[in-house]
């Protein structure tokens, strides 16, 4: 129940029973001699302060009445934005009151991760997978750590770059499986 039915429910009667017949025109500034004989927009003559709450009916105030940037968050009750109305990807990590990842404070940090398929030929037994960063760290000393979806591949860091990483994969002697999943998570600074 809105505000207005809540005052005219207390008071017993309806919203726009306070003014009557001649009571009306002495909510209109001037006289009611000089409103009496002109034919007048009365909405252009209102007296300040005279409309209320109660003189407003359920649903009468909608979207297109609201002028742009007039309401701030103080009008905002508490919990009033639910995450259906938060527009996809409209919140950065700048508009968080935390870092998402925990570090050293006073650093920037940033996470990205991946799975990298790999494929070895029947005479190899040691190959190097590319991983590209979709955004580059401040410099190479980010953590990166990579693994295999099988006990027969061991992963290793080969190097590090701003824009991507090495990453070695052995796979162990006599084995017969050729491919399989490089898994990589990498954490560091960036300066953004």
């Amino acid at each position: 129940m809105n505000k207005a039915r809540r005052i005219t429910r207390r008071r017993g009667r309806g919203p726009f029973r306070r003014y009557v017949d001649h009571l009306k025109l002495l909510a209109v500034r001037g006289t009611s001699d000089s409103l009496a004989g002109s034919e007048c927009d009365a909405t252009e003559h209102l007296a300040d302060n005279i409309i209320s709450a109660s003189h407003l009916q359920h649903r009468s105030v909608r979207s297109e009445a609201i002028e742009d940037y007039t309401v701030h968050s103080i009008h905002l009750s508490d919990e009033s934005v639910t995450s259906s109305k938060v527009a996809l990807e409209s919140i950065q990590p700048c508009h968080l009151s935390f870092n998402p990842v925990q570090g050293v404070s006073g650093l920037n940090l940033f996470q990205q991760f991946g799975n990298v398929p790999f494929v070895f030929s029947e005479d190899q037994d040691v190959i190097y997978v590319t991983v590209p960063l979709q955004s580059p760290y401040e410099d190479e000393q980010y953590v990166l750590i990579a693994t295999c979806n099988h006990p027969v591949f061991q992963a290793y860091v080969q190097s590090r770059r701003q824009q991507e990483a090495i990453i070695g994969i052995t796979r162990t002697q006599g084995s017969f499986i050729l491919k399989g999943w490089l898994s990589w998570i990498a954490i560091g600074g960036t300066s953004e």
